[in-house]
């Protein structure tokens, strides 16, 4: 009987360490994801020209918040910054398995036409963003065109027809509150 109490209580703190014990050791890391494959050259290309365009309308937008005269540029200007930062945010989700990394800063020409613009102020800065808007959309309605026509990879194809509806939707804004220019004649008596 006494042997049983003594083998009873030396087991004791065994089972106290194994009532610790957490279980099984942890399972190792999964392996990393394979990459996808890389863009081909027009796909990269197009993805540097929209995100080209979608940092120099962020830019010019946000000018327009000091810069534009008119509440309704302002507006349209505040929905320019809104859907090309959410455009930038879904290319660049959409490119990072490709080990593809967006500029966050425009090119060297865009900015100076950038500086240019920040130097207007009031109908000027109006005149010249609508300008903007309206004729600026038509290379990249192109290419977003070309890019929906060609390009083999799904998710692309979809972000240029959303990034196609959107510049629509800036550019009719933009024709709708340009000033309208009239012809005044006048009368020689």
């Amino acid at each position: 009987m006494m042997r049983h109490r003594l083998l009873a209580l030396s087991a004791l703190p065994l089972l106290a360490l194994a009532a610790c014990n957490p279980g099984p050791p942890p399972a190792p890391p999964l392996p990393p994801l394979s990459k996808a494959a890389p863009l081909d050259t027009a796909d990269a290309s197009f993805v540097q020209t929209l995100n080209e365009a979608d940092l120099v309308d962020i830019a010019l937008g946000n000018l327009a918040a000091t810069h534009a005269g008119r509440n309704d540029v302002r507006a349209l200007a505040a929905t320019v910054v809104k859907d090309h930062t959410d455009d930038r945010t879904a290319l660049g989700k959409l490119v990072s398995p490709h080990d593809i990394t967006l500029t966050a800063s425009p090119m060297r020409e865009d900015q100076e036409m950038i500086d240019r613009l920040g130097k207007l102020y009031g109908t000027r800065f109006d005149s010249a963003f609508l300008t903007h808007i309206k004729s600026g959309h038509v290379s990249l309605d192109r290419s977003l065109a070309q890019e929906i026509a060609t390009t083999k990879d799904g998710d692309l194809k979809t972000l240029a027809g959303s990034a196609q509806k959107m510049i629509a939707g800036h550019v009719a804004t933009a024709e709708a509150i340009a000033p309208t220019r009239r012809t005044v004649r006048h009368r020689h008596r």
